[in-house]
């Protein structure tokens, strides 16, 4: 009985986190009138604030080998702020939907690049799902994308947008498995410390032009400030901090397929509140492409999940269990 609870509250832990994580989608919609690296900058800002407070609080001298914090300076920018400047500029150039569902397919990148690596199953167990997830992303792109160029975007400029979102992808791909590398050839460095080292190095990276970079969008455009500065907290503090302790709770009562399983969730609460948001209904060939996308991703994780461990997936700099 025991057993049970904790799993139901690691999968509402699971589901809460993802259901953070998906507004990392919604806010730059709702920033629209912002460039993609001033709503990033921004992003980071929040959260390199917030690390420098708990290295304040928990005394923390950051003592680290130079070569931690050429590691700590790379991850920050490919898998922070790398990551989030092309999702976001995917979003400007595409929409939201094609991003969202790209970036979806997360769990099965990671297990097909993790397993490059280390080799533990054979390729051929995750054909099937590949196939649903190709055929699912040609659906979204081909109701999504206006193919005729005719509207606010150029063709060219729409697939330029879904070339940054699988920029993204890969990125974040490399920097999920690179990441849980470094912490399993360093146990002396927690993930908690991880994550805040990140976070200051995010914060000087995101500070160098920072103010000159908002000052002259802001002047120029004649955007509402307090708009980008709401949005960024909620970026540095609910998604990435909130999130992520919600996610590491979720982490310490599930086993990690099911875990993995949960990341899903981030994908479909991005798109419901980007639809939400624009007061639309997808079409049916649309839902119905979403549907294979993550149904490919689901069978995928069953798939590899017997054959060995699971790859970790590092989340906002942190080691937590993902697609296996």
């Amino acid at each position: 009985m025991r057993e049970k609870a904790a799993t139901s509250a690691g999968v509402t832990f699971g589901v809460l986190a993802n259901m953070l994580w998906g507004l990392a989608f919604l806010i730059p919609v709702l920033l629209a009138e912002f460039d993609p690296l001033v709503i990033t900058v921004g992003r980071y800002l929040c959260y390199g604030l917030v690390s420098l407070v708990l290295v304040v609080v928990t005394r923390n001298r950051l003592r680290y080998p130079m070569a931690v914090w050429r590691s700590a300076v790379l991850f920050a920018i490919a898998g922070h702020i790398g990551y989030y400047f092309f999702l976001v500029q995917g979003v400007a150039l595409v929409g939201a939907p094609v991003v969202t569902i790209i970036i979806g397919t997360l769990p099965v990148t990671v297990a097909l690049y993790g397993n490059l690596r280390h080799r533990d199953y054979p390729y051929r167990k995750l054909a099937p799902s590949l196939l649903l997830i190709g055929c699912g992303l040609v659906m979204v792109n081909l109701m999504e994308v206006d193919w005729s160029g005719a509207g606010e975007h150029s063709l060219a400029g729409q697939l330029l947008g879904v070339g940054c979102a699988m920029l993204a992808l890969a990125l974040w791909t490399w920097y999920a498995v690179a990441n849980s590398t470094f912490l399993k050839a360093h146990p002396g460095i927690t993930s908690a410390e991880w994550s805040t080292l990140m976070g200051v190095v995010a914060l000087a990276l995101s500070a160098v032009g920072a103010l000159s970079l908002l000052g002259h969008h802001v002047a120029e455009n004649g955007a509402n400030p307090g708009r980008l500065v709401v949005g960024s907290l909620v970026l540095g503090l609910v998604v990435s901090w909130g999130g992520t302790l919600l996610w590491n709770r979720a982490s310490t009562l599930l086993p990690v397929s099911t875990a993995g399983q949960l990341i899903v969730f981030e994908a479909i609460f991005g798109l419901i509140y980007v639809y939400v948001a624009k007061s639309r209904v997808p079409p049916l060939l649309e839902l119905a492409g979403i549907g294979l996308v993550l149904a490919g991703v689901l069978i995928a994780l069953r798939s590899s999940r017997t054959a060995a461990p699971a790859v970790p997936v590092a989340v906002d700099g942190l080691t937590t269990p993902g697609a296996g």
